[in-house]
């Protein structure tokens, strides 16, 4: 099955990149909106950590952009947000945790990172099946910020570590 032209709005397009940076800071705008008016807050709750993922104006939109403009994987990953980062989960072949790199998550004030996955099943349209991650910085106060979120290439699949989040 050949990938059509656009996916939710989405142009697949390689060289559309562009468009998909101006639908990625809608997104953002209207999740943002959207957390204020439901619970006051611009938080998203992830039972694999346990925790509240808050998406930071400026922050969180910053990587993403640049990121995930790139492929239109990345930008549907965007626009279904909360379901990435309440479903994510850590690889059974992976560190949940990391070090900070240096440069834009030392200067956003990360004392470490956590990085997480979410894959997209759907039983009758290939194209829509692939793992994004989600990469969520750990401030020194204990917050956990989303910074950015990415289509991941993956090879040999291995299998993810399930939480006890009810399905």
């Amino acid at each position: 099955m050949e990938t059509p032209e656009y996916i939710e709005g989405i142009p697949t397009e390689k060289k559309k990149s562009p468009e998909r940076r101006s639908l990625i800071e809608h997104y953002y705008d209207m999740l943002w909106k959207d957390l204020q008016r439901k619970n006051g807050t611009n938080g998203i709750f992830n039972p694999f950590l346990g925790v509240t993922v808050i998406i930071k104006k400026g922050e969180s939109d910053k990587k993403t952009i640049n990121r995930a403009s790139a492929d239109w994987k990345s930008t549907y990953a965007v626009k279904h947000l909360k379901q990435v980062i309440t479903f994510a989960h850590g690889k059974e072949d992976a560190p949940v945790f990391v070090e900070t790199k240096t440069g834009t998550q030392k200067k956003n004030g990360y004392k470490n990172m956590a990085i997480l996955y979410h894959e997209f099943v759907h039983p009758k349209v290939k194209y829509l099946n692939f793992m994004v991650k989600l990469t969520i910085g750990i401030k020194s106060d204990g917050k956990h910020v989303q910074y950015c979120v990415n289509k991941i290439e993956t090879q040999n699949k291995k299998p993810i570590v399930s939480s006890d989040y009810p399905t």
